[in-house]
């Protein structure tokens, strides 16, 4: 992470969004905009909630409650600033305000209150909660689908560029992405290497977002940007192909599905580069827990799997047992090759 994700205010902001209680409100004022209207110094709530619309009395009780937990910070009685942490949700770039977007609101909201339904019955809390799957949700609801995108981008960004810089690209002229989002790992590995072209491929309404991050990265004339389903023939082509967070995104059929369409495209020489983060039993991480209940509440069965676990997919869809490559981040690579 940067010098900014090890923050204490990143740190903060991180376990706001996580509580329950809270997260509703600090969504309400990032929607309303506050944190970029205490940019410019101190503001009396009284002010604040007449300006945006809110309620005076319960806005100065949240902005208080909020500053016990380090966002905001009340610099005389009823008048607040921006603290640390309260920055990074401004409209800004190298913050959170997209991922803060997407864990304050209803979808997110909702499906995590319905985690009991997974226990019960193994489906995604998420279908209980809302009646559809969540790739159906960002299908329907545009801006969601936007600020979830960009905020992986986010808060993923310099362990991308760790992930990129951890593996060794020579000789390599085309990197597909499969299921990129906004594009950022791409981002990172053609920035890093100019003999590399990259191959985006992800839904239709997701390469907006690429567009727009590839051409704030400065990398746009390098990178192709292709539309599709990954569960449907695939018709790109490319010396090495990346899986970054994607297989731990669905059960295992459809992880085989997904990693047949890629075999069958792929040659001889090419790689796969499985990047995720891989637990080990019998040592917890707190990283890895929270990440495997989020894809219990959005994907059921899908889950964080362990080494072996992955090797008995690709070994029932054609490839290689994994080479496992640390990144000196919460991920690593597992790189395989078609048999």
């Amino acid at each position: 992470m940067s010098a900014a994700a090890s923050s204490a205010g990143f740190q903060t902001a991180m376990s706001i969004l996580s509580h329950v209680s809270f997260a509703p409100i600090l969504g309400r004022l990032i929607r309303a905009r506050v944190p970029e209207l205490l940019d410019g110094g101190p503001v009396p709530s009284a002010e604040l909630a007449t300006r945006v619309g809110l309620h005076p009395l319960s806005t100065v009780r949240a902005l208080r409650a909020l500053t016990a937990f380090g966002v905001f910070r009340e610099e005389s009685p009823g008048t607040f600033v921006n603290s640390e942490a309260s920055s990074l949700f401004r409209d800004a770039p190298g913050g959170l305000r997209n991922y803060a977007l997407f864990a304050t609101s209803e979808q997110f909201l909702k499906s995590t209150a319905a985690l009991g339904r997974s226990l019960e019955t193994g489906r995604a809390a998420h279908d209980h909660a809302l009646g559809q799957s969540i790739w159906e949700w960002m299908r329907d609801h545009p801006e969601d689908n936007a600020a979830f995108n960009r905020g992986l981008a986010e808060i993923r960004k310099d362990e991308q560029a760790a992930i990129a810089a951890a593996y060794d690209w020579t000789g390599v002229t085309s990197v597909v992405d499969i299921g990129a989002g906004a594009g950022s790992l791409v981002a990172s590995i053609v920035a890093g290497n100019p003999g590399v072209r990259g191959i985006l491929f992800d839904r239709p309404d997701v390469l907006p977002d690429a567009d727009h991050l590839l051409t704030g990265r400065g990398v746009r004339a390098r990178c192709d940007l292709v539309g599709g389903n990954f569960f449907e023939p695939i018709q790109v082509e490319g010396d090495v192909w990346i899986l970054m967070q994607i297989l731990h995104d669905w059960p295992d059929a459809e992880c085989r599905t997904l990693l047949k369409r890629c075999r069958e495209r792929m040659l001889s020489g090419d790689r796969l580069l499985v990047v995720e983060m891989v637990p080990v039993p019998g040592q917890p991480d707190i990283g890895i827990a929270i990440l495997d209940i989020a894809m219990m509440t959005f994907g059921g069965e899908a889950r964080q799997r362990t080494e072996e676990e992955y090797n008995e997919l690709f070994a029932a869809t054609g490839f290689s047992s994994a080479r496992v490559l640390g990144t000196g981040t919460a991920f690593s690579i597992l790189e395989v090759r078609p048999r």
